[in-house]
């Protein structure tokens, strides 16, 4: 999967991009206008979705430019001499797309949030759901593979004691496993054994 996610959502758009150590995010929503990086280690495993509502501002400017519209086809109905028919199907036709436009403005969507030290959500909707459920999975496997890069081997200046914590560690997180582990703390043994100056 590619590493970069890109939502676009009515006016809004997000986009997404994982590097080697970090997260590159740039929001442009209605809430946030940011661009920033996460530190891979700084992503934790919990999150929760919200639902988000529409800015009332934006409800209101639609509403006034509509009712604006209506008022004006009544005024120049006057002067372009419009029969009460023509009046009729152009007002039904203009209510209809008046409650088209109110249903999608106040139609409500999902805010998908990771916990994390920096603001790190998705917009969550049920066509985008599955490709951004997948994007957060190939979050988790590349803070993983940064895990194991960055504590999964053996440190001639670290003290034994710190090195054997950070193995406990990955291990219980589960990002090695008990037969990654047993070797790890088996060579780690043997080199400060081997070494008992250090």
């Amino acid at each position: 999967m590619e590493n970069k996610l890109e939502i676009k959502y009515r006016n809004q758009k997000q986009s997404f991009e994982i590097l080697d150590e970090e997260i590159r995010v740039d929001l442009n929503t209605a809430k946030h206008k940011l661009k920033y990086n996460i530190p891979l280690e700084d992503i934790k495993s919990t999150y929760f979705t919200s639902k988000t509502k529409q800015n009332g501002f934006t409800l209101i400017a639609y509403f006034s430019i509509i009712l604006n519209f209506v008022f004006a086809i009544y005024i120049s109905s006057e002067f372009l001499k419009l029969t009460q028919n023509i009046l009729l199907s152009i007002f039904f036709s203009t209510s209809f797309a008046v409650v088209l436009v109110l249903k999608t403005l106040f139609e409500d969507y999902n805010e998908k949030h990771i916990d994390s030290s920096k603001l790190f959500y998705f917009i969550y909707t049920k066509k985008n759901a599955s490709q951004v459920d997948a994007f957060i999975e190939l979050v988790y496997q590349k803070q993983i593979k940064f895990f194991r890069k960055k504590y999964f081997l053996i440190d001639p200046v670290l003290p034994y004691n710190v090195q054997y914590e950070r193995y406990i560690w990955l291990y219980s997180n589960k990002y090695i496993n008990e037969n990654e582990y047993e070797v790890i703390k088996e060579d780690l043994d043997k080199y400060f054994n081997f070494n008992p100056i250090l």
